[in-house]
């Protein structure tokens, strides 16, 4: 790494490029040229709550008083650079998903759908949802809810623009050895066969690889209670 100091600071319209290559993302800026690894910004508390922090700012804005969560898979996006399009926000009561809904309806979101157990808002070129239980109530019991590890990822949001952020330890065994791990035993076995489409989307969208040994868990679990 080089630091650049003021004398590097961009002209009008100067570009940087970035390719991905086998050993990881080339970057040139100038006669200024290095490779790192992939991905370039790492899944950490800091990262994961400036992305929080911007998301909620588009979407229910920083002085919301609700306490809640954002957890689940759009934490992923950083690292396949893309921005995210969904975002689960889960109340941590019944007062807070109230406090959220208004947020919401005060910035001009529009409600999309009503879902089988939560209600979808559409605000600018994002999908907000918004489910019904607001149990539990605290971020790592709902990030042991999930059943893939890369979605067990989340940030508090508390009053006066506060925020904790938690990831489950097997997150970031899932990014070293970039492979789309299972939390196990898999809590939402009724909806094992979505959490295999989204495992592979996951994979795909990562190019992660899902092992076999993740994928015949998740049959094994539907076949166990379908034959029950």
């Amino acid at each position: 790494e080089e630091p650049l100091g003021r004398d590097a600071w961009p002209w009008y319209l100067e570009a940087a490029f970035f390719w991905k290559t086998a050993d990881g993302i080339a970057l040139r800026y100038r006669h200024h040229q290095t490779t790192v690894g992939d991905p370039l910004v790492q899944l950490d508390e800091e990262n994961i709550i400036e992305l929080a922090r911007r998301e909620v700012a588009k979407t229910l804005g920083l002085q919301c008083p609700a306490r809640f969560f954002m957890a689940g898979g759009a934490f992923k996006t950083l690292l396949h650079g893309r921005a995210p399009s969904d975002l689960d926000f889960w109340a941590a009561s019944l007062e807070d998903r109230k406090l959220i809904v208004e947020a919401l309806t005060a910035r001009g979101a529009r409600v999309l759908s009503r879902q089988a157990f939560s209600d979808q808002f559409e605000i600018g070129d994002r999908i907000v949802d918004l489910p019904d239980k607001t149990e539990p109530s605290t971020l790592e019991e709902r990030l042991d809810r999930f059943d893939i590890v890369l979605s067990a990822v989340g940030v508090e949001h508390s009053g006066g623009d506060r925020w904790r952020a938690a990831i489950h330890p097997l997150a970031r065994q899932s990014v070293a050895a970039r492979q789309i791990l299972l939390l196990k035993p898999l809590i939402n076995w009724r909806h094992a066969l979505t959490t295999l489409a989204r495992a592979r989307r996951y994979a795909r969208e990562l190019e992660f690889a899902l092992p076999k040994e993740e994928e015949q868990e998740v049959w094994r679990v539907f076949d166990a209670h379908d034959a029950a």
